[in-house]
């Protein structure tokens, strides 16, 4: 059951134990931060988003909390050459759960389509009884900017390497 209170609306509460895998940052993979990352956790002090945080002396991204713009700060600031700005930054993408939507109980929402900048995620009102929300893989980033906007947390980012949502 989605708690539509206004207090629940107003702080987008989470549950943290959501996340069963870490998501690595940007241009990173589990492997290249378990052979080079000394753990000096550069890139999360570089993080002008705040979105990376340490666990183990190893950087993580924590959905939820905010977006990644791709800024490159965290990969600049790394000496142990973790990170690779020649790959693509990673394999997220939002995985959209369309019944626990507000929209699917007849509330009216579209919070995650105003901040989706590569309107991954569009609006459709002809779909009853308020409108539908649709995802197109192929224009997401997995930026994670939809997450902390969706008042009853119907968005998860998933990464097509693992197929599990974080």
């Amino acid at each position: 059951m989605v708690n539509v209170s206004r207090r629940a609306f107003l702080t987008r509460f989470r549950s943290s134990t959501s996340q069963k895998q870490p998501i690595r940052p940007p241009w990173t993979t589990e492997e290249r931060i378990e052979d080079l990352c000394t753990g000096c956790m550069d890139c999360v002090k570089a993080c002008p988003e705040g979105i990376l945080r340490s666990e183990d002396n190893r950087p993580y991204l924590e959905p939820g909390i905010g977006e990644c713009t791709f800024c490159e700060e965290c990969a600049s600031q790394c000496t142990a050459k973790v990170f690779d700005l020649q790959e693509e930054p990673w394999q997220l993408t939002a995985q959209l759960n369309t019944q626990a939507c507000l929209l699917d109980k007849g509330i009216s929402c579209q919070s995650c389509t105003d901040l989706c900048e590569p309107r991954a995620l569009r609006f459709d009102l002809r779909q009853p009884p308020a409108g539908k929300i649709t995802l197109n893989t192929d224009s997401c980033t997995g930026c994670g900017a939809c997450l902390p906007v969706c008042p009853a947390s119907a968005i998860t980012l998933i990464d097509a390497n693992r197929e599990t949502p974080n």
